[in-house]
């Protein structure tokens, strides 16, 4: 839906509307959406959307990354070590409240003219970054555990 917002680079005193029909679906009504280029105005900038496009692509290859090494601890014999959880909780909580972020930004400008369309994009992207803070709670957790295994450990001695 983020794809579907398109720029227009006009002066300031030219605006642009779009006719929405009551009768279209809400998957019609949510593809399209003009934002004028007025610099005085409160709609998102290119750099504000690239960023939160960025944002949104960066997180789910995060996501997926954390599927997979998840999957590989639990399914198979792979050990997640310190370094790794410590990095993946660094770029999650980064992540997360970059993501939190741009989705509050967003919610202020709410760019598209159906409110179900700005609610159900705010809403997603706010799961998105639920998802990560709780990966970050997961990676966290590993971590505390691998300190404590390994303090309590008694070193052999051979």
């Amino acid at each position: 839906m983020l794809n579907q917002i398109i720029h227009i680079e006009l002066d300031a005193s030219v605006d642009v509307t779009m006719q929405l029909e009551a009768e279209k679906d809400l998957d019609v009504r949510c593809h399209g959406t003009l934002i004028v280029g007025n610099p005085d105005a409160a709609h998102l900038s290119r750099q504000k959307l690239s960023y939160l496009r960025w944002t949104v692509v960066f997180t789910l290859l995060y996501s997926f990354a954390t599927t997979l090494l998840i999957r590989a601890k639990y399914l198979g014999n792979f050990e997640i070590s310190l370094a790794t959880s410590n990095a993946m909780m660094l770029m999650g909580s980064l992540l997360s409240v970059l993501l939190v972020m741009v989705t509050v930004a967003l919610h202020q400008h709410e760019p598209f003219p159906d409110l179900r369309c700005n609610q159900l994009v705010v809403y997603h992207l706010y799961y998105i970054a639920l998802n990560t803070a709780i990966s970050v709670v997961f990676f966290l957790v590993h971590s505390i555990q691998e300190l404590l295994l390994h303090r309590l450990q008694p070193t052999l001695k051979y």
